[in-house]
């Protein structure tokens, strides 16, 4: 079963539309190449990648001869990142046949660590990323102005909580073979793709830093707490963490500090794109609200609905607001994850008043999934996860 993807459309009549390069990143086995692929109407000729050794030999010698062979229509290149110089070779080709020739970019790393320095690309291309499956999953999301007008619950809270987000296991539907797939995913990740960014040397104790980090979900992320366990220099330490943030292994979240008074400055939090690695229901749903806001922002982002961004908002006090969504560099949303507590939280309307975003909301847990109730003494609304969940992408 194929599930049409949210970021189809906007791919579709932005930058194809535009006769520019879709670049499409996200986890691995998150859907990318099956998303590619629908554009497709040669999916035998029309598709490359980097993993076929034959098209890996002509890509290096020729890139416009591992390419001849198309048919008319849209072209896919996967993974060709992994090329050391592929950002050249792509503009060869983009700079010869680009007005003729519409191209899809997939890859399982971020596409903007190859992109550091000055970008012979730039202006060539649209950034896309694409996440995991969300409770509101469907080819029709919510822009931000109009974001609670409509709601869709295309995946229930409980089955994403007990079976993740990626498509294979949500639509399977079976909890230990999901468990399975979770592991072997990771495994592939230390052992396959660690190894296209970076030569680790020690590759066992990089696993043991991703076992741990599921401990630390909703604290603040300290690498030096960490390198007292792990036994690693600082710098190691620290360049291994960015590499998984770069696998999309997992994504920091950065406090918030204007307008905040004795805010928090320094070190972000950690959170997962693949949930089934993170233990404990209370973890388990804060770290699904970060995918799902996280996946809202990259989305009204990447199809020119402003910039937004996610952080958290903490004190000295330890006075804090998990999650604020910023539009434009200026608050727009506090969220605040909590279990059965109704009554408007202390640091929410705290952070409110001080920030005075356009949303203010409580979550909640309980067997009503379409609780939502107003607060209009602070102006906080009170809703279940499931139900803020199906008003966003």
């Amino acid at each position: 079963m194929n599930q049409q993807r949210y970021i189809q459309d906007s791919i579709k009549n932005d930058a194809l539309a535009e006769k520019k390069m879709a670049f499409l990143s996200g986890p691995r086995q998150v859907g990318k190449t099956t998303l590619a692929k629908s554009f497709l109407t040669d999916k035998a000729s029309n598709f490359f990648s980097w993993d076929q050794q034959s098209f890996r030999k002509q890509w290096v010698k020729s890139p416009e001869m591992a390419i001849a062979n198309r048919n008319t229509g849209p072209i896919i290149l996967d993974e060709i990142h992994k090329d050391r110089n592929w950002k050249n070779r792509l503009k060869g080709i983009y700079d010869t046949e680009g007005e003729l020739l519409e191209i899809v970019v997939t890859g399982s790393a971020r596409l903007d660590i190859f992109r550091k320095g000055a970008d012979s690309l730039l202006g060539r291309y649209i950034p896309y990323r694409i996440h995991p499956l969300s409770v509101s999953e469907n080819t029709s999301p919510p822009l931000p102005h109009l974001l609670f007008e409509k709601k869709k619950v295309s995946f229930p809270l409980k089955d994403l909580l007990r079976l993740g987000g990626f498509p294979e296991p949500l639509l399977r539907g079976e909890e230990s073979k999901a468990l399975r797939w979770s592991r072997l995913r990771l495994d592939r990740l230390v052992n396959e793709d660690s190894r296209d960014l970076k030569n680790i040397s020690d590759l066992q104790t990089f696993r043991l830093m991703l076992d741990i980090i599921p401990s630390k979900i909703g604290s603040i992320f300290s690498i030096n707490s960490m390198r007292e366990d792990l036994s690693v220099a600082y710098a190691t330490l620290r360049d291994w963490v960015h590499l998984s943030a770069a696998l999309y292994y997992g994504f920091f979240v950065k406090p918030y500090s204007k307008s905040i008074t004795r805010a928090l400055r320094s070190e972000p939090k950690f959170y997962l794109y693949d949930i089934l690695q993170v233990e404990g229901e209370a973890s388990r749903l804060e770290n699904l609200t970060a995918l799902h806001l996280l996946k809202s922002c990259h989305f009204w982002t990447d199809t020119a609905q402003g910039y937004f961004d996610l952080h958290f908002v903490r004190n000295k006090e330890k006075q804090e607001v998990d999650f604020l969504v910023t539009k434009d560099k200026h608050p727009w949303m506090l969220v605040e994850c909590k279990s059965n507590d109704r009554n408007p939280n202390k640091n929410l309307i705290l952070f409110g008043q001080a920030l005075n975003p356009k949303h203010k909301i409580q979550l909640i847990t309980g067997p009503n999934t379409t609780y939502n109730r107003n607060y209009p003494a602070h102006g906080i609304t009170v809703m279940h996860y499931q139900e803020f969940f199906s008003h966003l992408v």
